[in-house]
């Protein structure tokens, strides 16, 4: 027959309490030790009258004023308390402490008559540990839903806005299709609205096309496709789409090769020039953008370089990020389809004569440059995804990229990627350097459109040679001395931290489509008031060029006294000057956005001015925000004209009568 063994009872109260693996003490009222277990003993560092003084040089240094005063506070009021802290040392460790007051039955059995508590301390470690993690976890989940919308956002930006310019285009080419004669709408004006709507179409292609490349590339989906090519053919090539663009702009581009190219012996190389050429279209459509509404002369140059070592920067004035090891990791031009030739650094140069980038953008634009994650604010050209995509295609080509500018002195950006130098093949399929049948019909328009407005006459047509010369540019070679502008933009680079998060506020410089040309309308200053006697008057709040234009002139046909502002911080200054019958707000623009300027307008006390809100963005809870900033109404792009109409009609009734 087995017998259970009968456990030894005899123990005594601290032979019991020496066992459990929690820091145990029965302090007086006095914060005085009566009794501690094993336990506790070990977690003291020193011996002191005092409980708390005897373990609590343990507790982490940024912990210890707040359990300190918490601890003192419970002793004085007699309650319980349980508060957590972590330990000092190279890995700290968590611990839950606990006092509570003892009961009249257990005071008189110690025999405490002034009162006093039972104190544990245990190691919480592993749960606090576990705890922390799906914090983390729903962090950086929320962070990822965040970050989704905010996309979702900038995307339903970048693509409705252009639909409302060829919305409204749209109704001008149908208006004079239907009665020619009584329409009076002169040809050109025709001509310039169907270019107004390739140009937003083009748009539109290139916001598709940088989110699906994002996508593949976020994804690693996205693979290089090396051929044989000539470097120099191919990207001028690449050029020549912007030819009808340029002269428009009346903007003189250069082509050149500096020395450094022939040096190298740079002819034929082994290279996928297709994604390098969508780096270069992206930074001289930003260019074009900029250039276009500079006020000093219009020019542009690229130029290209070589290199056997991989260069710091290209150009030497331009600020590039070191790559880390996780871009390093991207470069595809390793794999045997590369072959074992010399390598070789194709290094390109983007330089304009542009309004230039402000210091608060440029931060942003190395912020991301730095950190090299898919931020969506918009930085310099487009949605912001443009030069995101740019720098991950230059990773994936083993290079880089950079920039340098000052506002109102232009910008130059660069970069460089790796290549095989090699010969000409005995046979060699043509490239297919075929545009798109988008882009064959924007520029189809585009030269429609200039020879309808006169531009061909006016100006002389880009050159873009296939075989540019090759000389020598001082500012670009490598032994060129720093300039004003790199030394400013390294300062602004050196501002910004790599662990420091993307502002999430509103976009710093937001690129219109187009410069106003007087066709579409012209305007009067802001804050002038219309002497027109019945004529309500109209503030127009939009940082889109096209859309300001086109809005402003369908407002004048019908009847309208308009006036104009480019961001929120211009419609406040326009509404302490002089006073409008309804003010049409748009919720992105830089500067001031709607919300703030609504907000900033009604706390002047204009209550009875009627503000619609104009915007892109769909979702519910950015509705009622700029309901909540202060604006009566709003409608949502892209929108008819009546409907804009009848809005502000509403609105202006409906606060006559309040």
């Amino acid at each position: 027959m087995n017998m259970t063994a009968v456990p030894n009872l005899s123990l005594s109260a601290q032979e019991l309490a020496d066992m459990l693996p929690t820091g145990v003490a029965f302090l007086n009222q006095n914060d005085e030790s009566i009794m501690v277990n094993r336990r506790f003993q070990e977690l003291m560092t020193c011996c002191s009258a005092k409980s708390f003084d005897c373990w609590s040089k343990s507790i982490h240094p940024e912990d210890y004023d707040r359990v300190a005063k918490a601890y003192f506070e419970t002793s004085h009021s007699k309650r319980a308390l349980r508060i957590e802290f972590r330990t000092r040392g190279q890995v700290s460790l968590w611990r839950v402490l606990m006092l509570a007051p003892l009961d009249d039955i257990d005071l008189h059995r110690l025999n405490l008559n002034g009162g006093g508590f039972i104190c544990t301390i245990a190691d919480i470690t592993q749960e606090k540990t576990a705890e922390l993690f799906q914090v983390e976890i729903a962090r950086e989940a929320q962070e990822r839903k965040e970050q989704q919308e905010r996309f979702i956002d900038m995307i339903s930006h970048e693509v409705r806005n252009p639909l409302s310019a060829i919305l409204h285009c749209t109704e001008d080419i149908l208006e004079a299709v239907k009665d020619k004669e009584s329409s009076g709408v002169p040809v050109a004006d025709i001509a310039q609205a169907a270019d107004t709507i390739s140009l937003c179409i083009a748009h539109q292609k290139k916001i598709v096309d940088d989110v699906l490349t994002f996508s593949k590339l976020d994804a690693s989906m996205l693979t290089l496709s090396p051929r044989i090519d000539q470097p120099k053919r191919h990207l001028a090539r690449t050029l020549s789409m912007f030819r009808p663009q340029l002269r428009k702009k009346d903007i003189h581009i250069e082509y050149k090769l500096d020395t450094s190219y022939a040096d190298c012996g740079i002819e034929w190389v082994l290279a996928d020039l297709d994604r390098m050429g969508q780096v270069l279209v992206n930074l001289v459509s930003n260019s074009i953008k900029f250039t276009a509404i500079a006020n000093s002369k219009r020019e542009i140059r690229v130029s290209i370089g070589a290199s056997t070592k991989r260069p710091p920067s290209y150009p030497p004035n331009v600020v590039f990020f070191e790559s880390d090891e996780s871009a390093l990791r991207l470069d595809a031009t390793t794999t045997p389809e590369w072959g074992d030739s010399p390598v070789a650094y194709l290094m390109v140069a983007v330089k304009d004569t542009g309004i230039g980038i402000s210091d608060q953008a440029q931060k942003r634009l190395f912020e991301r440059f730095n950190q090299a994650t898919p931020r969506t604010e918009s930085v310099y050209g487009g949605s912001g995804l443009g030069l995101n995509v740019s720098r991950k295609l230059c990773h994936l080509h083993g290079g880089e990229i950079g920039a340098s500018s000052m506002e109102g002195e232009g910008s130059t950006f660069g970069f460089f990627f790796k290549v095989r130098r090699d010969v000409e093949p005995s046979s060699l399929d043509p490239p297919n350097y075929d545009e798109s049948e988008i882009d064959q019909l924007c520029g189809g328009i585009q030269a429609m459109s200039n020879r309808a407005t006169g531009v061909k006459n006016r100006t002389k047509s880009p050159e873009i040679p296939e075989d540019p010369i090759i000389t020598h540019i001082p500012e670009i070679s490598p032994g060129a001395a720093s300039d004003d502008k790199y030394r400013h933009s390294l300062e602004l680079a050196q501002q910004v931290k790599p662990d420091e998060p993307s502002a999430s506020d509103r976009q710093i410089l937001h690129p219109d489509l187009e410069k106003p040309t007087p066709s579409l309308g012209a305007y009067e200053p802001i804050g002038m008031k219309s002497d027109t006697k019945g004529n309500r008057h109209v503030l127009v709040v939009e940082d889109n060029n096209i859309n300001r234009q086109i809005v402003s002139r369908k407002l004048q046909s019908l009847g309208y006294h308009v006036s104009e502002a480019t961001n929120g911080q211009e419609a406040l200054d326009a509404v302490q000057r002089g006073e409008f019958d309804c003010i049409l707000m748009d919720q992105e623009m830089p500067v001031m956005d709607g919300k703030s300027a609504t907000m900033a307008i009604r706390n002047l006390g204009r209550d009875s001015t009627p503000i619609l809100g104009v915007t892109a963005n769909v979702r519910a809870t950015q509705q009622i925000e700029m309901l909540d900033a202060g604006m009566d109404d709003i409608i949502h792009k892209p929108y008819r004209t009546n409907d804009l109409f009848e809005k502000i009609n509403q609105m202006i009734i409906l606060r006559s009568k309040k």
